[in-house]
């Protein structure tokens, strides 16, 4: 198959995600291809589950689909599909997921169908022991305190299960997990899961643990058979009155017509799917890890490159599809780069230089001596024209020096002796014209004021003498407005993390 033109796989950026077309769909949410970008060139393949847009802005719908990252990141497994992170913005609700290379266990068991062949007992062994270990690590999962989370799966199906290329069984999909971190609660005697793989608690809205071993005997009795265990049913009502009276087919009926070397091969597997079937959850597996051992006990299972031999061989085409798909995304995404200044990889980090010599280095001693000189005096010349100047303290009035020739009296023999200080008029400041003839605009003479001679008016030529102000100078008018209370510090809008619905707690998307 020819691999779609670049120019088709238009990407959609999502903080720091580029999302290719969708590789799969589900009720609630595609599943894209998708590119984690990061500094220097980085880049990773991984999955995005992107919730549909009809449900984005239904709260209940956003809370369960949040519910799936909050149980996922608590699993760490290497046969579980962990969540790496969440984004909720824009009107988008995305989940991002490890990407696995393979293809799913419902589309391998189609192909096998169609082709008329059977997995061999040995591959449906080795899967059923890698998705039990995976489960019974999602039961067993605990807090960052040790309490236990309780995690039901719910959906444990072929859909829900991917062998990868290296031979891997991995389970996925917590969607409808059930857990003590859950946001969203389920209605009581309501029912989340598909009724082909559900058990009769189920059915009922009392799902527990030994419920995912009821589904997981399902997928387990389908890859031994070959076939669909309910593939004759008439309709969704037969299927639940068989699981809910535990009248359903066996594996030594559906395997009659196999060879015999297969044949005795399942059988001695029957009695350990048919104890997971049981009606009653006592009467199932204790756990995940007890019917792993009771499979091994009976049939050896392959190995990993026995399952990736198989899984090359059935799902080739599928494999190759996706193969391509990388391909065409990767060349599309270097089309986008932004073209960077090419690095050898000799070239040093450090810059190197020869050493300058004696002469050269004490030519450079003395230029930074000189520099730092010049730079010190600057700044002690700003420091001293910048520094406030002592204001002398201002002599009474006296009478001016030489009087106007209009008033002043005439001399005759004797030079009239000096009156006294208390004796002249006041000068007025406000309308007595200044001593000397000042020009409009220009600065005045900066001179410190004399007992004899009074300063300068600055009402006449609007200026302002540096340093402080005389003792006659007008005060400063008040501002006309107070400064700007500080702004009140907001109310955290993440303390709690969430509101409550009735008795519901829904977190709050953009505090996650």
């Amino acid at each position: 198959m020819t691999a779609p033109a670049p120019a088709d796989l238009a990407g959609v950026r999502v903080g720091r995600y580029l999302l290719h077309q969708p590789i799969a769909q589900g009720g609630m949410a595609t599943i894209h291809l998708a590119r984690l970008t990061g500094d220097e060139g980085f880049t990773r393949i991984v999955a995005a589950k992107r919730l549909r847009p009809e449900y984005a802005h239904d709260a209940e719908f956003v809370t369960m689909f949040l519910d799936e990252a909050r149980v996922a990141s608590k699993i760490h497994h290497a046969n579980v599909v962990p969540v790496l992170d969440v984004i909720s913005a824009g009107g988008e609700v995305i989940l991002v997921q490890e990407y696995v290379h393979g293809v799913a266990l419902d589309k391998l068991c189609q192909l096998a169908r169609a082709r008329g062949v059977t997995v061999p007992v040995p591959i449906a062994v080795a899967i059923a022991t890698q998705v039990l270990a995976g489960l019974g690590a999602a039961h067993a999962t605990t807090d960052e305190l040790g309490a236990p989370l309780a995690v039901i799966h719910r959906d444990v199906s072929p859909h829900n299960i991917m062998i990868a290329s290296d031979g891997t069984a991995r389970l996925l999909d917590f969607g409808i997990a059930k857990a003590s971190v859950a946001a969203h609660v389920t209605r009581e005697n309501s029912f989340k899961g598909k009724i082909a793989y559900s058990a009769p608690e189920q059915l009922q809205g009392g799902a527990t643990q030994a419920s995912d071993l009821f589904a997981f005997g399902v997928v387990l009795w389908e890859l031994l058979a070959g076939v669909r265990m309910h593939q004759g049913a008439s309709g969704e009502r037969e299927i639940v009155g068989r699981i809910m009276s535990g009248t359903l087919p066996r594996l030594a009926v559906a395997t009659a017509q196999a060879d015999p070397s297969r044949r005795a091969a399942v059988l001695a597997l029957a009695s350990v799917v048919e104890r997971s079937l049981a009606v009653e959850p006592a009467d199932r597996w204790p756990d995940a890890a007890a019917m792993a051992r009771a499979l091994t006990d009976r049939v050896t299972p392959a190995s990993s490159t026995d399952v990736a031999a198989w899984l090359r061989d059935l799902g080739r085409e599928l494999l190759e599809q996706r193969e391509q798909r990388l391909a065409a995304d990767e060349v599309s995404w270097r089309r986008t780069l932004t073209p960077t200044r090419a690095r050898r990889v000799s070239e040093p980090d450090v810059e190197i230089t020869r050493d300058p010599g004696p002469a050269a280095r004490a030519r450079r001693t003395r230029r930074a001596a000189l520099a730092a000189a010049a730079v010190a005096i600057a700044s002690g010349a700003a420091i001293a024209w910048l520094w406030p100047r002592p204001s002398p303290q201002r002599a009474a009035p006296s009478a001016p020096l030489t009087a106007p020739a209009t008033t002043a009296p005439p001399v005759t023999t004797a030079p009239a002796a000096p009156a006294p200080a208390t004796a002249a008029p006041p000068v007025d400041t406000r309308t007595a014209p200044p001593a000397s003839t000042a020009v409009a605009g220009a600065p005045p003479a900066v001179e410190p004021a004399s007992a004899t001679q009074p300063a300068p008016s600055t009402a006449a030529t609007g200026h302002r003498r540096r340093g402080p102000r005389a003792a006659t100078t007008a005060p400063l008018p008040a501002p006309t407005s107070a400064p700007a209370a500080p702004a009140a510090v907001p109310v955290d809008a993440c303390d709690p993390p969430y509101t409550f619905e009735g008795t519901k707690k829904v977190f709050k998307p953009s505090c996650l």
